[in-house]
C-alpha cells in the first residue's frame, strides 16, 4: 500500500460527527495496534470521551483497550511544530510504522500537514501513514479531496479510492 520511495502513504477520510468518526476509527486502530504499529493523533477537538465511552460498551481484551486509551484523544495545537516533531520521532526510535491521525477544519488540517511534511520528509526507513479526516459538511464537493488521495479509510479499513466510491473518476464530479 505505500504510496512513494519515503514509506508515507496519505488516506483521506470522511465522517459526519465525533460518533461516526470514532466508531469508523476504532476497527483501524484496534489493526494497528495488532500490528505492533504505533498512533499518534493531532485533532483539532478531541474525541477522548466518545473514546473512553465506546470502549466501554465493547469486548475487547484489555490490554488492547488500554493500548487505545494511551493514545492521546485530546485537541492538539498544531502551532506547537517542535512538540509534534518530538512525538514523531520518539514514536518512529521503538517501531517501523507509524499511523498519524489528523482531524480538523480545512486550515487545521493544511497547517498540520506542512508541519508532518518538514518532519518526514527524510525519513524513508519506517512506514508512515498519514490518515487525513475531513467532517464532510464543511465540504460542497469531496471530488477536490478524493483527487489528491489514493487511498480512503473507512470502516472496512482503508481501500482504494474506486473500491469505495465506485462512480469516482479523477478530476470528475461525483454525483
Amino acid at each position: 500500500m505505500r504510496e512513494n520511495e519515503n514509506n508515507v502513504t496519505r488516506v483521506c477520510s470522511f465522517y459526519v460527527n465525533d460518533w461516526h468518526l470514532t466508531t469508523m476509527l476504532l476497527p483501524h486502530i484496534n489493526r494497528t495496534i495488532n500490528e505492533n504499529k504505533k498512533i499518534l493523533t493531532i485533532l483539532e477537538n478531541g474525541i477522548k470521551s466518545n473514546i473512553e465511552e465506546l470502549l466501554s460498551k465493547m469486548n475487547l481484551k484489555p490490554e488492547i483497550q488500554n493500548k487505545i486509551l494511551e493514545i492521546d484523544w485530546n485537541s492538539n495545537h498544531i502551532c506547537k511544530f517542535s512538540e509534534i516533531k518530538s512525538e514523531i520521532e520518539a514514536l518512529l526510535k521503538n517501531v517501523q510504522a507509524i499511523n498519524i491521525i489528523v482531524k480538523g477544519n480545512e486550515n487545521y488540517l493544511k497547517i498540520a500537514n506542512k508541519n508532518i511534511d518538514k518532519i518526514i520528509k527524510n525519513i524513508s526507513s519506517k512506514e508512515i501513514t498519514v490518515i487525513n479526516c475531513y467532517e464532510i459538511a464543511e465540504y460542497k464537493e469531496i471530488n477536490a479531496i478524493l483527487d489528491k488521495y489514493r487511498f480512503v479509510l473507512n470502516t472496512s479499513g482503508i481501500k482504494e479510492i474506486g473500491e469505495i466510491f465506485t462512480d469516482y473518476k479523477k478530476g470528475e464530479k461525483i454525483i
